[in-house]
């Protein structure tokens, strides 16, 4: 077989991969979840996208709601009680089959430990945590019948103490121990539980919030401790980690935590940060 042509047959055989799935995604509008959503309409998903801000919705990706490949559910994950009757809709969409779920949705708040208030605690659990609960619970009932699986997002900061990142630390913690959790109760229903960890992504909200000289210094100094060049991790490398194992490619693990951070953990010193 010429070389062309066997990569032609690949080429084809990963555009269909998610060919006839049918997926829910939260935070398809953010740096990571715009990046999921087109690789998984690229795929042949047929996606229910939730949203926080409708305004942030791609154009690009009118052709696929007009060829109903793609639906918009707007949301606030602050509003427990509206979280059901969302999910209900999502599913009336889908006609009652999920397959894959997957969180990219989420809130960084910045602030250290000592000056973190009760609604900023009580909103960063609500988002980044709880509603991820809320939406998986509500979606076991219809994974167990296609032995679906679902991936989160959680952080390197579960790894490595940051001064000022209390609250994204914590959250993530959190979801680390959803994802073990809820891998190893439904295991026996066939259904996987993933989720990927990264460092700095370029274009994410806390690279995005650095300003001023000192924070360009410490953008700085985040590049420095990569093993694999001075880099910072693309948003398409962390969608393709969790295409993969949203894939049958992955269907050997589950409770996995993968982190993608180009060897930041074995390599950091954030004793510039002090005072």
């Amino acid at each position: 077989m010429e070389s062309n042509e066997y990569l032609g047959i690949q080429n084809y055989l990963k555009s269909q991969i998610f060919n006839n799935k049918n997926i829910i995604l939260t935070g398809g509008t953010g740096t990571i979840g715009s990046e999921v959503l087109k690789k998984l309409l690229l795929c042949g998903a047929k996606v229910l996208c939730f949203v926080h801000n409708m305004n942030k919705i791609n154009p690009d990706l009118n052709k696929y709601v007009d060829s109903n490949q793609l639906k918009y559910l707007q949301i606030d994950f602050n509003e427990k009680i509206k979280i059901t009757q969302k999910f209900q809709d999502a599913m009336l969409y889908l006609k009652g089959r999920l397959d894959i779920l997957i969180f990219c949705h989420g809130k960084f708040y910045p602030g250290e430990f000592i000056k973190v208030g009760n609604d900023s605690f009580d909103s960063n659990i609500n988002i980044n945590v709880r509603a991820n609960f809320h939406i998986l619970s509500l979606a076991v009932p219809f994974l167990k019948l296609t032995k679906g699986n679902v991936v989160m997002i959680s952080s390197m900061e579960t790894k490595i103490v940051e001064k000022g990142d209390f609250l994204q630390a914590l959250s993530k913690s959190m979801i680390n121990s959803l994802v073990e959790n809820s891998a190893l109760e439904l295991a026996s229903y066939g259904i996987r539980v993933n989720a990927v960890a990264p460092s700095f992504i370029r274009g994410d909200y806390r690279i995005g919030s650095l300003k001023g000289k000192k924070n360009d210094d410490y953008l700085n100094q985040m590049k420095n401790f990569s093993l694999l060049g001075k880099r910072l991790i693309e948003p398409e490398e962390v969608a393709d980690t969790i295409l993969f194992l949203a894939s049958n490619e992955a269907k050997f693990m589950t409770g996995e935590i993968i982190t993608m951070d180009c060897g930041f953990e074995l390599n950091h010193d954030l004793s510039f940060q002090q005072e």
